[in-house]
C-alpha cells in the first residue's frame, strides 16, 4: 500500500501556495493497526482520516522528518469546525478531498472557539493533520495520539490578513498492487481497510444514526486463484502477524499444495506408468478481509450499538513465486 499527498493548497484572498506536505510514520501505522481489531472500529486512537488541520504560527517546528512524533499541542490553533470531505474508492486506489473551514478556529491557549480576525497579522509557520483537534492533560490516553501528517511553510511569507479568506485544501491518494474480489460488488467495490472514513453502511441503522462499514483481517489463504481460498489460516489461530514499524509481517505460511487423494477415484488409477498427480504451488497469498460496521438499535432514549459482522468480505490477492516456507512482509509506503 502506498499513500501520497497530492496536494495541499494553502489560500489567502487571491493569493494561491500549493504544495505536498509529509506523510509520518505514524499515519501509515494506523492503516496496519486500524485493520488487526475489529474493536478498532469508530474508535478514535485508530482513525485513517485527517478531518482536523492545526496552524502553527509565528515560530517554526524543529527538526521535522517522516518519523517525528508531533502533538496536536505543538500547533497554536486548529479549523476544527466543518471539515467537508469526498472520497472515491475502486479496486486499486482510493482518492480522498478535504476542504477546511477556516470560520472558526479553536485556540488552544485557552481552549476557546475564536472567529479568525482574532489571528490576523500572524505568519502561518507550519501546518498539522490529524483524526482529532482536542487536547487533553497528560493522564488522558489521547494526549499521546500523534498528528499524522505535516507541512513546514516557515520559509514562505502566509500571513492571515484582515479580509483576506483563508481557505486550506488537502488530496490524498492511496494506492495497493494486490488484486481485489468481493463477495458482492455492488456494496464493497474497493478495500475498505484503507477508506480512510470507511465504506458506506451496509446494514441500515436507525433513523438520524449512521455507521460506516470498516474491513478487518480475519485470514490469511493460499490458492492458485484470486477469488477462491485453497488453505486458509485465521489470524489468532492458525498464524500471527506482527505489526513491524510501517510493515505487517506474515510469518510460517507454506507455498505447497498438495493434491488432495478425493480428487482421484483410486491411488491405483491414473492415465499412464509415467504420469501421476503431483504437488504444484500456489500462485497467490490471499488476505481475507471481514466486512464489520456497528448497527445502532433500540428506542431513542435508549439507544444501544452492536458491533456486527455483516457477512460480506473481500479478498487482497498477492501473486507469490516462492516455494517452500514464506515470510511476507507486506509494506505501508509514501506515494
Amino acid at each position: 500500500m502506498k499513500i501520497k499527498n497530492d496536494l495541499v493548497s494553502i489560500k489567502i484572498g487571491k493569493k494561491q501556495y500549493d504544495f505536498k506536505n509529509l506523510i509520518l510514520d505514524t499515519y501509515l501505522q494506523r492503516f496496519i493497526k486500524g485493520q488487526l481489531d475489529k474493536n478498532t472500529i469508530n474508535n478514535i486512537l485508530y482513525g485513517k482520516n485527517l478531518i482536523y488541520c492545526m496552524l502553527k504560527f509565528d515560530t517554526p517546528l524543529q527538526n521535522i522528518n517522516s518519523n517525528s512524533v508531533i502533538y496536536n499541542q505543538e500547533f497554536d490553533a486548529a479549523l476544527a469546525i466543518g471539515c467537508k470531505y469526498e472520497q472515491t474508492i475502486s479496486e486499486k486506489q482510493i482518492i480522498i478531498e478535504y476542504t477546511y473551514n477556516s470560520k472558526d478556529i479553536l485556540d488552544y491557549s485557552d481552549g476557546s472557539i475564536k472567529d479568525i480576525s482574532n489571528f490576523y497579522g500572524r505568519k502561518i509557520t507550519a501546518l498539522g493533520f490529524n483524526n482529532t483537534f482536542r487536547e487533553y492533560d497528560e493522564e488522558n490516553e489521547m494526549s499521546k495520539l500523534p498528528v499524522l501528517a505535516v507541512l513546514n511553510t516557515e520559509n514562505y511569507n502566509i500571513y492571515l490578513q484582515e479580509n483576506q479568506e483563508l481557505a486550506i485544501t488537502r488530496k490524498d491518494i492511496i494506492t495497493t498492487d494486490a488484486l481485489f474480489y468481493s463477495n458482492n460488488k455492488d456494496k464493497i467495490q474497493g478495500p475498505a481497510h484503507l477508506v480512510p472514513f470507511g465504506i458506506p453502511e451496509i446494514t441500515q441503522n436507525k433513523k438520524n444514526y449512521y455507521s460506516a462499514a470498516h474491513g478487518i483481517l480475519y485470514s490469511i489463504g493460499l490458492s492458485s486463484y484470486t477469488d477462491y481460498i485453497d488453505k486458509e489460516f485465521i489470524i489468532g489461530q492458525d498464524i500471527e502477524v506482527e505489526e513491524n514499524g510501517t510493515e505487517l509481517n506474515i510469518k510460517g505460511l507454506e507455498n505447497y499444495l498438495v493434491t488432495d487423494n478425493s480428487l482421484f477415484p483410486s491411488n491405483e488409477v491414473y492415465p499412464s506408468t509415467g504420469l501421476y498427480p503431483i504437488k504444484t504451488n500456489y500462485k497467490y497469498i490471499i488476505l481475507k478481509y471481514k466486512v464489520w460496521q456497528i448497527v445502532y438499535s433500540g428506542p431513542d432514549d435508549n439507544v444501544s450499538e452492536t458491533l456486527t459482522d455483516t457477512g460480506y468480505y473481500y479478498y487482497q490477492a498477492i501473486p507469490i513465486d516462492k516455494f517452500g516456507e514464506l515470510d511476507l512482509k507486506i509494506k505501508y509506503e509514501r506515494g
